[in-house]
């Protein structure tokens, strides 16, 4: 018998969170703030900003291909990042 988090994360999955939404998000996470950060449309053009990584973040979601390749590697680079918070850690508590 399945528990209730785990029908919740099968919703989710059919909802299209994984899929759509996780890598939409997180495209135009990494969207703005690198149009944020260099400001290359200007400074303080918070709204441009947003508006143009909100369509990149779309146009990239359009493509299939492009949400396989990051959903297939989003979790090899989170266990890399893990490892290297863990080996940072140990560094600074032998250190």
């Amino acid at each position: 018998m399945a528990s209730k988090l785990q029908g919740t994360i099968d919703f989710l999955k059919e909802f299209g969170l994984f899929d759509v939404i996780l890598p939409f998000l997180l495209i135009f996470a990494i969207t703005y703030a690198i149009l944020s950060k260099s400001e290359l449309l200007g400074k303080k053009k918070d709204n441009l900003n947003s508006v143009v990584a909100l369509v990149f973040a779309l146009l990239v979601i359009s493509t299939n291909k492009i949400v396989a390749a990051i959903t297939t590697a989003i979790p090899n680079v989170l266990l890399l990042v893990v490892v290297a918070c863990l080996l940072h850690m140990a560094l600074i508590l032998t250190g």
